[in-house]
């Protein structure tokens, strides 16, 4: 099984970093990747600790959540 370790370097806005993370799953994909591992603040990195829990979501529902599970199915990892 091929892994990637997937590293960047996400900002404040949820959109630009998932529109990154998509194009590094993508490249991951593509050089035979079954699997990659995004890291743990990709989707958003507040100034503040505090930043990051106006995006929470429930378990099973929300725009990270859709995202990944779109990624993995479009993507085939």
């Amino acid at each position: 099984m091929k892994i990637a370790a997937i590293q960047m370097v996400s900002g404040t806005r949820i959109e630009d970093n998932l529109e990154v993370a998509h194009q590094l799953l993508g490249q991951a994909a593509a050089q035979g990747a079954e699997l990659a591992v995004l890291p743990e603040y990709f989707c958003i990195m507040g100034r503040k600790d505090t930043d990051k829990l106006q995006f929470q979501e429930s378990l099973g529902q929300g725009t990270i959540q859709d995202f990944l599970s779109r990624s993995a199915r479009e993507l085939g990892i």
